[in-house]
């Protein structure tokens, strides 16, 4: 993988964590997908909640592991060392 897809890997994830954060606090913010009050809720957008939060936590976890690979490369380049190199064994 190069740097350069990294980094569109990371934006993309970026951009689908926003979107879905900005639908449900738009669209579902009286929604909470765990609710500790007895409130009744639709089930459609009680669903749609826990789906968009879902998709949250892994663009956010995708976008975190992106990172910490772009921060390594960074580390071994700037080190003199490519993983290249590395994994040659040379």
């Amino acid at each position: 993988m190069k740097l350069r897809d990294a980094w569109v890997l990371f934006i993309l994830s970026l951009v689908v964590f926003a979107t879905a954060l900005v639908l449900r606090r738009t669209f579902l913010w009286d929604v909470t997908p765990v609710s500790w009050d007895q409130e009744p809720q639709s089930l459609w957008a009680l669903g749609a909640a826990f789906l968009l939060r879902s998709i949250e936590n892994i663009a956010s976890v995708v976008a975190a592991i992106v990172l910490a690979f772009i921060c390594t490369l960074y580390l071994y380049r700037w080190r003199g060392n490519p993983p290249a190199k590395m994994l040659n064994g040379k």
